[in-house]
């Protein structure tokens, strides 16, 4: 099985299963893959792990591309991704003020899409620069190298203070 993200709320009953000895009574030996650069997408199509949890969008991405995945349920019913700033940032104040900024991301086209959208539905131009970070973009951002990122909400009633 391979990973979306670091360990988090999303994938406790598969960690569960694991440790109660559910996969083993049914006949299978599972392995939890640890995340990676590599998408569970990929890893999938590539044939490296059998399985894989990994958004609506990546999943879409990945077919077109020609990988042969299939959906078989929806871990989240919504789209949790959302742009993260730093809460000292008093020029950012809504999607717009985001125009001109530098984004810290994974270096997907659908990333760049989501976000123009957002800053243009909000009034702005949509353009802002793109460095392709993987998961340092937290940390670029956290730091000031980069002025944005995108993060998965993962769990209700933890709400970073630094959202749009």
């Amino acid at each position: 099985m391979a990973l979306d993200w670091t360990p988090n709320t999303n994938h406790i009953g598969l960690y569960v299963a694991k440790a109660k000895g559910f996969y083993a009574e049914a006949g299978l030996d599972v392995d939890i893959l640890p995340y990676s650069d590599t998408s569970a997408g990929a890893l999938v199509a590539n044939h490296v792990a059998d399985f894989g949890i990994f958004g609506t969008i990546s999943l879409m991405t990945q077919r077109t591309a020609g990988a042969d995945l299939v959906a078989t349920y929806a871990v989240v019913q919504t789209e949790t991704g959302r742009s993260v700033f730093n809460d000292d940032r008093t020029d950012i104040q809504s999607p717009k003020d985001l125009d001109g900024l530098t984004y810290g991301g994974f270096g997907s086209e659908w990333e760049n899409a989501l976000i123009g959208s957002i800053i243009r539905h909000d009034g702005g131009k949509g353009e802002f620069e793109t460095v392709t970070l993987g998961t340092s973009a937290y940390e670029a951002t956290a730091n000031g190298a980069v002025d944005f990122t995108l993060e998965v909400y993962t769990r209700k009633g933890s709400r970073p203070s630094s959202t749009t």
